[in-house]
């Protein structure tokens, strides 16, 4: 389990977020050692980095969190600011696990509306027990859209497939002119950086 918190995806500011290839377990904790350990001097606006590692042992996604739109690197372009969020205003429970689904999208406009279609489709009853938020990001240039979402396991989020929770908004991943679902994956939180402001 991991000891560092799990990034709070609603603080104001840029988010740069990346993903890399990494053959096994022991490449992906690979590149985020060698990663971690460039920022032994964090650049002046960046306030946290957040690697996981996917599931399938394939994938590296870096999301590094910035004060403002100066953000530059660890993880490269694009840069997204969050659009909407959605989560139980009490919610305390601890995330077990991040699914994430990236979208082209055709502008701006289309990030919005799309977005908003998504989240107008959610259940107003409640979603699945083992879902904690999810949080829709729109790239700066107008072209994706990226849903994060978190949940308390990788066994829930599976539960809630099989159930046919998910096939809604499915149709709208699929089905919406100007929509390119492009990727997505289930991830665990490896390892964390904050850096201290005051340092």
């Amino acid at each position: 389990m991991p000891s560092a918190p799990f990034p709070d995806l609603t603080v104001p500011g840029t988010l740069v977020i990346g993903t890399r290839y990494a053959d096994g377990l022991d490449q992906q904790q690979a590149v985020v050692e060698a990663e971690f350990d460039a920022l032994t001097t964090p650049p002046a606006g960046l306030t946290a980095v957040s690697w996981f590692l996917s599931t399938d042992g394939e994938t590296v996604l870096t999301l590094a969190q910035w004060a403002d739109d100066t953000a530059v690197g660890p993880a490269g372009p694009p840069r997204y600011r969050l659009y909407r969020s959605l989560v139980e205003e009490h919610e305390t429970r601890v995330p077990g696990c991040l699914i994430t689904a990236a979208f082209d999208v055709d502008g701006p406009e289309r990030q919005r509306s799309f977005t908003d279609a998504v989240i107008e489709a959610q259940p107003r009853e409640g979603g699945h027990p083992g879902a904690i938020s999810a949080h829709f990001l729109h790239s700066l240039d107008g072209s994706r859209v990226l849903l994060c979402t978190e949940w308390t396991s990788v066994q829930a989020h599976q539960e809630a497939a099989e159930a046919g929770d998910h096939d809604k908004g499915h149709e709208l991943f699929s089905g919406t002119p100007g929509v390119r679902l492009t990727h997505g994956g289930r991830f665990h939180l490896y390892r964390a950086l904050r850096p201290d402001p005051a340092g």
